[in-house]
C-alpha cells in the first residue's frame, strides 16, 4: 500500500474512533516502510535549562506512524523493531522513546505493551461551559495578580514534583525559574487567567488556563476550531476533598466557555491517582495517550 493510501486509510480509523481527533499529518518525506505500515523517527536534545526538560528525558526520542487497518499492530511492531537499534545508547536515564497515539484507537497499542511501552500521560478533552461547583466554607477564588506569582509557581512546582513520582516528568533546578517566568508572563495578560484559591485568606490551591489564541499547540491536536488548554490545577494536600478542586475548576470552566472555546484540553499523568479519577469525574476523557519507555533502551538483568 502507498503512503498515500496509508494515509487515507489511517484518516478513517480515526474518524471513526473519535470525532474530535485532527486528520493525521500529511506524511513527510523519507518513511521507513514495513509491510502494512510506514513510520518517520525524531530525536530531541532538550535544554536542560528550559521548561520542557521538566516534562521529558533530554534525549527524547518520538516515533509517528500511518498504518493499515488488516494488522496495525504488526505494522507497528515491525516500526518499533526497526527503530529499536537507533535508540542507544542503553540505561541512559536522560532519554526517552515515545509513541503518541489516539487513546480511542486500540487497534495497534498491543505492539506498544509488547515492546515494554507504558501508557504515561494522557491529553484529555472535555466540553466547557458545565462545569458547577457547591459553596466551600471560607473559600474564595479570586484572580492571581503579579505579586501573586512567586506563590503560584510554587504550586506549579508541586505539581511537577508529584507526578515525577510517576516517571515520565520530575523537577530539576531550572524548573521554578521557568515557571514564574511562565506564569509572570501569563499574569500580564488583558483577561485573567490564572486563579488562586484562598480560605480564610491562606492560599490553598490555583489553575491556570491558556484560551483560544494561546494555544497553538493543543489546536492541532483536536478537530475543533477554537480549543482551550488547562495548564495546571493544584489544590494543598491538606484542603484536598472539600470540594476547593471543583471550585476552581469550575472558575477556569466559565472563563475558557467564556472565550469562546469549544473544547478543553489538558494533560495528566496517567498513574496519578488523585488527577486521573479527578478530571473524569468532571466529564473529561481520553484523547490522546502518550506511551513511553525511560530510559529509551535498557540493558537486561544479569
Amino acid at each position: 500500500m502507498e503512503v498515500g493510501e496509508l494515509h487515507a486509510v489511517q484518516a478513517a480509523r480515526w474518524r471513526a474512533a473519535d470525532p474530535l481527533l485532527p486528520t493525521p499529518e500529511p506524511p513527510a518525506p523519507d518513511p521507513t516502510l514495513v509491510p502494512g505500515g510506514a513510520g518517520w523517527t525524531t530525536r530531541h536534545d532538550i535544554d536542560p535549562e528550559g521548561m520542557s526538560a521538566s516534562w521529558t528525558g533530554l534525549r527524547n526520542h518520538a516515533l509517528t506512524a500511518l498504518l493499515a487497518d488488516d494488522d496495525p499492530a504488526a505494522a507497528l511492531g515491525a516500526l518499533l523493531d526497526q527503530w529499536e537499534p537507533r535508540l542507544g545508547p542503553p540505561d541512559d536515564d536522560e532519554s526517552t522513546a515515545e509513541v503518541v497515539w489516539p487513546s480511542r484507537d486500540t487497534t495497534p497499542v498491543l505492539a506498544l505493551a509488547r515492546h515494554g511501552f507504558a501508557p504515561a500521560v494522557v491529553l484529555a478533552a472535555g466540553r466547557p461551559g458545565r462545569a458547577t461547583a457547591a459553596p466551600v466554607p471560607g473559600l474564595t477564588v479570586r484572580p492571581a495578580v503579579e505579586s501573586d506569582v512567586d506563590v503560584v509557581a510554587r504550586f506549579g512546582l508541586e505539581i511537577v514534583r508529584y507526578d515525577g513520582r510517576f516517571g515520565a516528568l520530575g523537577a530539576r533546578p531550572s524548573t521554578l525559574p521557568r515557571l514564574v517566568e511562565g506564569y509572570a508572563a501569563a499574569l500580564r495578560r488583558p483577561t485573567p487567567t490564572i486563579w488562586l484559591a484562598e480560605q480564610h485568606g491562606r492560599p490553598v490551591g490555583m489553575c491556570s488556563v491558556d484560551p483560544p489564541g494561546y494555544a497553538p499547540e493543543a489546536q492541532g491536536l483536536c478537530s475543533a476550531s477554537r480549543v482551550g488548554y488547562l495548564g495546571s490545577m493544584y489544590v494543598n494536600p491538606t484542603a484536598r476533598g472539600t470540594g476547593i478542586g471543583s471550585a476552581l475548576h469550575a472558575t477556569a470552566d466559565a472563563a475558557l466557555a467564556a472565550a469562546g472555546a469549544e473544547v478543553t484540553l489538558l494533560h495528566h499523568t496517567v498513574p496519578n491517582p488523585i488527577s486521573t479519577p479527578f478530571w473524569y469525574r468532571l466529564g473529561y476523557r481520553p484523547l490522546w495517550t502518550h506511551w513511553q519507555r525511560r530510559p529509551a533502551v535498557r540493558l537486561p538483568a544479569l
